[in-house]
Order: structure tokens, then C-alpha cells, then sequence
């Protein structure tokens, strides 16, 4: 692993200074200003006598100043490395003092209301998720860090029996078909969902979705990184019953949420997580739309998958007809979707998706992917549109199960061999590169995320499980190298295939 120094954003209490000294300073401005402000950090970073970061990280010291100490904190976590960006410290914040810069980063909106209650720091799921403990609680067994897929009571393949939500949905559409099933009939009164930002097409936007026509607007997969949490502030202040779908570090975010805010544990019914390799960094976006040249202009929609397993990202121009992300005027041999988002994970993972070893949305009611396995029976055609499911806990099977009652689901059950064989080689990636960096970060004294009081050490790699890994980690070098990635990206997108 090259030993690099990343460029980060500027953190909360940086920019909390800033906006004391300038006080008619630009946002965009700020995030350039940092350097300076870095001789005025203090040591001290939290309240909480245990704050891992204490230790490791050294700052010069000096005046306390304002900030409140939460904030410095939460400084700590972000500059370190450790913020996934799940937008969970944005939406439990009781007065608003936190909102997401342009690239999904929390930042401080209303410095003057913050009371320093600490919540921000306590929920964050990248500072620290109590793995061990929490799978504890939340499936009444013990957790094996071990095993790829987690604890699962039923698995299916299954499709949404409404032509429409099958046709238009990333795989079988089974999500949007639990949402509309459980909005109709009013068990729940709306949903966390990501649906596309109007000014910037490629990028994901969080609601909660109040009615069929949202759910079904908020269809198809977003892989740009989108802190889906910051929602949750709506879902304490306004009384209902809502699901919540998301990302594994999501889901995270949500356990620790429910845990400190009683309303959220409550109102919060169902959790849908989705299977997730790593998102992807507004930057690799970024570089894709300047490709596009003038076809961005007046476009409708970025629409990330037509055609189902893996499909291929299309831009829906003014015109109303469709236009390839990817080598759109290439004739002849074009790379797939699925090629060029392997490219794309290679060069822009998140550095905190480098230590999360969650691949299948273990702490979800039900989790929901792309099948990657042998069709079970002669009836299962892939490319159809079906989805790979876990019911992970009674709610989640029950409510799965009132959908195939209800004809709104097509489902086929398959044995716990075959759900373990599916995803495998995406879930052993992840889980493993996790814990080769996090032992890494940690012989070097860096930043690592918490994951059990109780753990000692991860698990070791056999010696052919070290070969794969090693190789793994090596096509993600660039990760570690951000300056040159955009270059890469442009000549691959350009002439490089």
C-alpha cells in the first residue's frame, strides 16, 4: 500500500474559524483557505474520554477558541479519513447546525445554534460502529467477521409482478415494490430514498417519498456516494411510519440513530439495505459529464442502468431519445457498463469505503442486490429482471411474505448454500480489503474506524486469501494517488480502449 498523504476537505472546526476571521467569505473559497488555520487547532479533540484519535493524530497546540467541542471532534473524524459521508450526524442534529457541501461532506450551517450535545460524534457510524455488540442486539447471535453474507433467515430471487416497476428498475424491483405495496396500504406514510439531483443529473438526492409516483421517480441505482441520513431530521419532526432504504454504512448510521433518538427507533418500521462494493467519488462523475461535451446540455435524466444485469448508464437527451455514457460515438467493440464500473471503483473508492467490510447490508430487515449466481430453475432468466433478497429478521420476512400474498411479488426461494455462493466474490473483496487496511492504517499510527471494544484483531488471511488480496489492494492504487486518476479516467473514456 503507497503511504500517500490525501487531500481532504476542510474540516468543521477549520471552517467554523474561517467563517469567524471572514465573515464575508465564500463557502467554495473557504475549502482553500486551510492551512493557515491549522496552527490554531487545538489538541483537544472531544469530550469522550476515548476518542482514538486523541492519541494519533498531533496538531500544534494552541487557543481553544469557540468551537464547540463536538465539532472539533467531528473535525477529528473527517480530516482522519473516517466520515463515510452516510449524512447521519446531518440529520439527528437537534437545531440544524450541520448541512453537506458539494461534495456530500457534513459542514457547519448554523455555527451559533450548535449546543454542543455531542450527537453528532456519537451517532457517526465511521468514527466508530460496535460490530460485534450491535449484530448482538439486532440479530440475537453472535457475529462472525468471517463470514461474507451474515445472518439470514429466508433467501429468494424474486421480480415485482407490476410490469412497469420491473421494466424500469435496476434489477427485479423488489424494493420499489415493497415501498408502493407497504405506501397503498398505509403501513408506512413515506420512504428514505435517492432520487436524482435536478442541477446535477449523475448525482443522487435523498427524500422522503410520499407517493407511488416518487418511489417509482427514485427507481434505478445511484453510485455516486449520497448521505441519504440527512433526511432523518424530517423523519423526527414529522410523526408517521417510514422505511428506509440504504447503503450498508447507512444502515450503520441508522442503528446508532434509532439507539440515540427514540422518535427515529419508533417511526422507522422497515429497513431495506442494498448490496454495495463501494460508491463512488463525485470526482469520477465529474470527469464523465466533461466527456459528454455539449450532450449535457438541456439534457432530461441520467439514467444509471438500461437494460438489466449489468445493463449500461444512458444520458436522456432534450429530444427525448437516449444517448450511452460510455463511448457513445465508438463503432465497433465497446467496453460494458460493468467493465468501465470496475474501472471506476479502482480509481475513485472512498477512502472510508476502504474500511468497511459490509458488502450485503447485514443490520437490514431485508437486503437486496443483483443476483450473481446459477439460475436455480429453468424459469429464472437474468435478464428478465430478477433481484437476490435476505430476510434478515421477522419484520423483514413478514412483510416480504404479505407481498407474495398480496400477488405483488414473484419469488423463488432458494437454499442457503445457493444464497452464500451469490455475491461471494464482490463480499470476500470487500471484507478483506478492509481489514488488510485497517491493520495497515493501524501499524502506521493512523485514523481507524472502531469496530468492537471486543476485538482484538481481525481475522487472519490464508495464504492464498493474502495472494488475492495483495492483488486487489494493487489495482487500487490510485485510490491512494488521487492526482492522477482523472487523467486515467479520460484517456480510458477517450482513446485508452
Amino acid at each position: 500500500m503507497c503511504n500517500c498523504t490525501l487531500k481532504r476537505p476542510i474540516g468543521l472546526f477549520h471552517y467554523s474559524l474561517l467563517v469567524k476571521i471572514h465573515p464575508n467569505m465564500t463557502e467554495s473559497t473557504s475549502q482553500h483557505r486551510t492551512s493557515g488555520l491549522l496552527q490554531v487547532l487545538p489538541q483537544e479533540s472531544s469530550l469522550r474520554a476515548n476518542n482514538p484519535f486523541k492519541a494519533r493524530l498531533e496538531f500544534p497546540a494552541g487557543p481553544l477558541g469557540e468551537a464547540p467541542r463536538a465539532l472539533r471532534a467531528l473535525t477529528h473524524i473527517i480530516d482522519g479519513g473516517l466520515c463515510h459521508r452516510c449524512g447521519t450526524c446531518v440529520g439527528i442534529c437537534p437545531t440544524g447546525v450541520l448541512a453537506v457541501d458539494g461534495d456530500d461532506y457534513p459542514r457547519v450551517k448554523n455555527l451559533s445554534a450548535c449546543t454542543d450535545c455531542d450527537l453528532c460524534v456519537k451517532v457517526c457510524p465511521g468514527d466508530e460502529f460496535d460490530f460485534l455488540s450491535l449484530y448482538k442486539q439486532f440479530h440475537g447471535k453472535d457475529g462472525d467477521l468471517s463470514d461474507t453474507h451474515g445472518s439470514f433467515l429466508d433467501s429468494t430471487v424474486a421480480y415485482s409482478t407490476e410490469p412497469y416497476i420491473r421494466e424500469h428498475s435496476t434489477s427485479g424491483g423488489v424494493v420499489s415494490a415493497i415501498l408502493c405495496h407497504l405506501l397503498e396500504t398505509k403501513q408506512i406514510d413515506g420512504a428514505v430514498c435517492i432520487t436524482s439531483d435536478g442541477d446535477q443529473l449523475w448525482k443522487g438526492k435523498p427524500i422522503i417519498a410520499r407517493s407511488k409516483d416518487e418511489i417509482l421517480g427514485a427507481m434505478k441505482s445511484k453510485y455516486a456516494i449520497t448521505p441519504t441520513n440527512s433526511v432523518f431530521a424530517e423523519l423526527r419532526e414529522v410523526p408517521g411510519k417510514y422505511a428506509v432504504v440504504g447503503l450498508p454504512c447507512q444502515m450503520h448510521g441508522l442503528q446508532k440513530a434509532m439507539q440515540l433518538d427514540a422518535r427515529l427507533k419508533e417511526r422507522v418500521v422497515l429497513s431495506l439495505g442494498l448490496f454495495c462494493h463501494a460508491a463512488i467519488e463525485h470526482e469520477a462523475f465529474r470527469v464523465i459529464w466533461e466527456t459528454l461535451g455539449e450532450k449535457t446540455n438541456g439534457a432530461k435524466r441520467f439514467i444509471s442502468r438500461i437494460g438489466k444485469h449489468p445493463g449500461a448508464p444512458h444520458l436522456e437527451l432534450a429530444d427525448g431519445s437516449l444517448y450511452p455514457i460510455y463511448f457513445g460515438e465508438r463503432k465497433g467493440y465497446r467496453p460494458s457498463s460493468l467493465e468501465v464500473l470496475n474501472i471506476l471503483y479502482r480509481l475513485y473508492t472512498p477512502e472510508r469505503c476502504m474500511t468497511c467490510f459490509d458488502g450485503l447490508s447485514e443490520f437490514a430487515d431485508i437486503s437486496v442486490g443483483d443476483p450473481w449466481l446459477p439460475a436455480p430453475d429453468a424459469s429464472v432468466d437474468w435478464y428478465k429482471g430478477w433481484s437476490f433478497c435476505l430476510m434478515r429478521t421477522e419484520r423483514g420476512r413478514a412483510v416480504y411474505q404479505s407481498l407474495i400474498e398480496a400477488g405483488k411479488l414473484h419469488s423463488v426461494n432458494i437454499t442457503a448454500k445457493e444464497a452464500r455462493s451469490s455475491n461471494k466474490l464482490m463480499a470476500t473483496e470487500k471484507r478483506w480489503r478492509a481489514f488488510r487496511v485497517i491493520e495497515t492504517l493501524r501499524r502506521q499510527g493512523k485514523p481507524i474506524p472502531q469496530y468492537s471494544s471486543e476485538l482484538d484483531e481481525f481475522p487472519k488471511h490464508s495464504g492464498l486469501q493474502f495472494i488475492e488480496t495483495e492483488v486487489h489492494m494493487l489495482t487500487h492504487i490510485f485510490c491512494y494517488i488521487p492526482k492522477y486518476r482523472a487523467r486515467i479516467l479520460k484517456f480510458m473514456l477517450g482513446s485508452g480502449y
